[in-house]
C-alpha cells in the first residue's frame, strides 16, 4: 500500500499546485518557456552556423 501512496501523494499536489495557478503565473510561465526556447533555437543555430564556416575553411 505504501507503493502507491507516496507516488499518489506526489501526483495530487503536482494537479494542486498546477490547478492553482492564477493567469498572472500562467503567463508568467508561458514568457519563461518562450524564452528558454528562443534561447534554445538561437544557441542550436549559431553552433550549426559555426560548424559551417570552420568545414569550409578546412576545406580552404
Amino acid at each position: 500500500m505504501s507503493e502507491l501512496a507516496t507516488p499518489t501523494a506526489y501526483a495530487s499536489s503536482f494537479i494542486m499546485t498546477i490547478a492553482g495557478l492564477t493567469i498572472n503565473e500562467w503567463v508568467a510561465l508561458g514568457g519563461l518557456f518562450i524564452g528558454v526556447a528562443t534561447f534554445a533555437v538561437n544557441w542550436w543555430y549559431k553552433h550549426v552556423q559555426t560548424k559551417i564556416m570552420q568545414d569550409k575553411q578546412d576545406l580552404d
